[in-house]
């Protein structure tokens, strides 16, 4: 062996010793091992949480046509973040800010097939009313939602309807929790307000029929 090729030797293994040793290769059992927890983890979100998501996404404006789809894609994000998931937060208050991005641009399509839907005459009748009342109470509770800013919208939801905490409500929404008491507060007097309007507006409806 020549000097030149003996120093690139050297040089190769001192690279090496610099480097330090490298990860071991992953064996085919570890891998299969760690893709059956991850998806026991994932399935075990989905079994928990699934009507969380879907309930939140129904009074964050998604649309009854869609929430089946909204949900589909709150856990295909999920399954690809739950391995960064540090539980620094609860796992609601995780998934309720996944559900906010997913509700923002569901409630954009929507409006746009809408759009396109009422250019071509091709939109529905509403459906039925709930026989028993429970499906005309959530869509009551959704309407007067809906006429809230998305940001008092959102802090409503997620402290009297879901009962997070101000601190949990803040890191979701990257606001202070000083921040969540004034958007609740002015959240409940606007709702307060418009309850106040539909009574009245059923009352007078009730005076015309008699």
């Amino acid at each position: 062996m020549d000097s030149s090729a003996a120093r690139n030797g050297q040089g190769v293994e001192a690279l090496a010793a610099a480097v330090g040793p490298t990860a071991p290769p992953v064996s085919e059992p570890d891998r299969a091992r760690g893709q059956a927890s991850a998806k026991r983890a994932l399935e075990d979100v989905y079994r928990q949480h699934q009507r969380f998501v879907w309930r939140s996404l129904a009074r964050l404006g998604v649309a009854d046509p869609t929430l089946s789809d909204a949900t589909h894609d709150v856990f295909m994000v999920v399954a690809r973040r739950l391995p960064e998931f540090e539980a620094r937060a609860s796992i609601k208050t995780w998934l309720f800010a996944i559900c906010l991005r997913i509700a923002r641009s569901k409630r954009r399509d929507y409006a746009r097939e809408q759009k396109r839907r009422e250019q071509y005459g091709l939109t529905r009748a509403g459906t039925h009313a709930d026989p028993h009342g429970q499906a005309d109470a959530a869509r009551t509770l959704r309407d007067l939602l809906q006429q809230l800013g998305e940001d008092k919208r959102a802090v409503f939801i997620m402290a009297e309807l879901e009962e997070m905490t101000a601190p949990e409500i803040a890191s979701v929404l990257g606001i202070k929790p000083a921040t969540v008491y004034s958007r609740l507060r002015l959240a409940r007097a606007e709702l307060e307000r418009s309850v106040q309007r539909q009574h009245a507006r059923e009352r007078r409806e009730k005076g015309d029929a008699r």
